[in-house]
């Protein structure tokens, strides 16, 4: 069983698919989740540290998922 402590973000430049991803991971019981609207704002994010787990689309604006 995987640990429900684990931290994910996920990173999406359409904030519906970001809240889809949010609340499927919540149902399946992880709560720790941040959220990123394109690979700029997640690298930054990565950068601080802490993560466990990316969830990120391939195509956004200013740095894509595949750059990222």
């Amino acid at each position: 069983m995987a640990d429900k402590n684990l931290r994910f973000l996920v990173v999406d430049d359409f904030s519906t698919m970001r809240r889809i991803v949010r609340n499927l991971l919540k149902e399946l019981g992880f709560n720790n989740v941040e959220e990123a609207e394109d690979g700029a704002d997640a690298l930054n994010k990565l950068r601080a540290g802490g993560f466990d787990f990316v969830v990120s689309d391939w195509n956004m604006p200013n740095m894509d998922g595949l750059e990222l």
